[in-house]
């Protein structure tokens, strides 16, 4: 009550003043009755006589006034006091208003901030991502330029290595040339003295064998160049095979993925499912890759999960065309798993 009529000063001076002038009517209807008094007494005594019903009718209204006024007084504090009560319960309808737009303004807020962190974590994720696909790229450069530095420093060894064995066949020429020089200088000079025509038959002779040993250290010097080239050749076939075989084997694994995902868009997974579902099948095509023919290996589903992998490869006639068919002459596995 004492909370109330804190609240609400001037409503409670405006039920004392009203107090106040109901009261001043009540002292003012009694002093102009008072006056009378005497006159109403004789007239009272005249009606007495005449009809007793007069002196009860006086009466009656008299306190009839005084009830009406009562409970107009009464009327009034209570439409005050409703007043009051409609005002209080208007400021609580408010104030509950209020504090429910505080709470929607809050979680509003709330969702907007969870929203914001939900987008900057996707876009942190999709940066990683990048960054990740980035340095991938950046190391598959690498690698391929290390390997090409390599082939070229083993190419570069190769010449080399021919080179300084082509100089070393020509000194050791050169030396074995002057050598035999010297010695057929020293015989001719020995023949010339004891016979001159002996001499020139051994001379003849002997630029005859040297020709020859020429012919044949020229031989030897050119199988050895051909076996030289044919050793570079053969290091060059096995680089380019290894290269063929690491692009071939890359294109399979593509076309492996490929297929798995052909097959996998394919398969119309049953409703029920276990995540530990699984089933290999082993699938043989054609160079062009038309299905020959596929064998279930395995399947550790319920029947529902077997039968759509059943039905699903029964559905399938082609899949992408292989690099190689001699490569994918065994076949090829597909996995069937629950998403």
């Amino acid at each position: 009550m004492f909370e109330l009529l804190r609240r609400h000063p001037f409503s409670l001076l405006l039920v004392l003043l009203l107090h106040g002038v109901l009261f001043a009517a009540l002292l003012l209807n009694v002093s102009l009755i008072s006056p009378s008094t005497s006159s109403s007494r004789a007239a009272v005594e005249i009606a007495m006589q005449e009809d007793i019903e007069v002196i009860d009718a006086v009466a009656v209204d008299a306190e009839t006034f005084d009830r009406i006024e009562h409970e107009r007084v009464v009327a009034e504090q209570e439409q005050v006091a409703e007043q009051l009560r409609e005002q209080e319960d208007q400021r609580r309808a408010e104030e509950q208003a209020r504090r429910e737009e505080e709470e929607r303004q809050a979680e509003e807020q709330r969702r907007r901030e969870e929203e914001e962190r939900a987008r900057q974590q996707a876009i942190e994720e999709a940066e990683q991502a990048r960054r990740e696909a980035e340095e991938e790229r950046q190391r598959a450069r690498e690698e391929a330029e290390a390997e090409r530095e390599q082939i070229r420093q083993e190419r570069e060894a190769a010449e080399r290595e021919r080179r300084e064995a082509e100089e070393a066949r020509e000194r050791e020429e050169a030396e074995r040339r002057e050598r035999e020089e010297a010695e057929r200088q020293a015989q001719e000079e020995a023949e010339r003295r004891e016979r001159e025509e002996a001499e020139r038959r051994e001379q003849e002779e002997a630029e005859r064998r040297a020709e020859q040993e020429r012919e044949l250290e020229e031989q030897r010097r050119r199988e050895q160049m051909e076996r030289e080239r044919e050793r570079m050749a053969e290091a060059q076939s096995r680089r380019e095979a290894a290269e063929r075989q690491a692009q071939l084997d890359r294109e399979i694994d593509e076309w492996r993925s490929q297929v798995q995902s052909v097959v996998q868009r394919r398969w119309r997974q049953p409703s029920g499912v276990d995540s530990s579902d699984r089933a290999i099948v082993l699938v043989r095509v054609n160079e062009a890759g038309r299905i020959i023919n596929f064998d279930i290996e395995s399947c550790s589903g319920g029947s529902a999960f077997c039968s759509s992998v059943q039905q699903t490869m029964d559905r399938l006639s082609s899949l992408p065309r292989p690099p190689d068919a001699d490569a994918v002459r065994g076949g090829v596995r597909i996995r069937f798993e629950p998403d």
